[in-house]
C-alpha cells in the first residue's frame, strides 16, 4: 500500500498546483528529464533551476523526478552510457571505458576507481542526451493528464458547492 499511497498523493499534489496546466506539466517534465542525469544526488537542485530560468512549476519538478527511481535507474544509466560511449565513439574521442560482457558490482567499482571520468563523462552526455529528448514526450503525456485532473477537481469542487447552496436554501425555506 505504501508506492500506491505514495502514488495518489503525488496525483492529489499535482492536482491541488495552483499554476497554468502548462507550467505543471512542464515541470514533471522537467523532473523526469533531470532523471536521467548521472548525478543522483543532485537532480532536486537542478530541476529547481531550470524550471526557475525557464518559469516552470518547481514542485511539480520534484514530483517528476520520480520517474528515475531504483527500478529503472540500471535501465537509464545503462541507456545513458551505451548512448554517451556511442557517441564518444563517433567522434573518435577515446573517454570511454570498454566495459565487459558480463558486469557485477565490484567490476564495475574497479572501473571506477581506476578510470572514473571515462565512465562518468560519456554517461554524462548521454544521461542530459536522453533527458532532453525524454522532455518532450513526457510533456504532451502529463499536459493531458494534468489538464483533465484539473477538470475533475473543478467538477467535485462545483458539485460540492451546489449541494452546499442547496442544503442552505432548503433550511432557509
Amino acid at each position: 500500500m505504501g508506492w500506491v499511497r505514495a502514488i495518489k498523493y503525488a496525483r492529489h499534489r499535482v492536482v491541488r498546483l495552483s499554476d497554468s496546466t502548462h507550467k505543471i506539466a512542464a515541470g514533471l517534465a522537467v523532473g523526469a528529464a533531470m532523471s536521467f542525469s548521472p548525478l543522483v544526488g543532485l537532480h532536486f537542485l537542478q530541476t529547481a533551476i531550470v524550471c526557475y530560468i525557464l518559469r516552470f512549476n518547481i514542485l511539480a519538478s520534484f514530483i517528476g523526478t520520480a520517474v528515475g527511481n531504483p527500478w529503472t535507474f540500471p535501465f537509464i544509466w545503462w541507456a545513458s552510457y551505451t548512448l554517451g560511449s556511442y557517441i564518444f565513439g563517433l567522434f573518435g574521442w577515446s573517454g570511454a571505458a570498454d566495459l565487459p560482457d558480463e558486469m557485477t558490482l565490484g567490476i564495475l567499482w574497479e572501473i571506477i576507481k581506476t578510470q572514473p571520468m571515462q565512465i562518468f563523462l560519456p554517461w554524462m552526455l548521454g544521461g542530459y542526451l536522453i533527458g532532453f529528448a525524454v522532455w518532450f514526450p513526457a510533456y504532451f503525456a502529463f499536459y493531458p493528464m494534468v489538464k483533465a485532473g484539473r477538470a475533475a477537481r473543478r467538477r467535485v469542487r462545483l458539485k460540492r458547492m451546489h449541494a452546499a447552496a442547496k442544503e442552505l436554501t432548503g433550511q432557509q425555506e
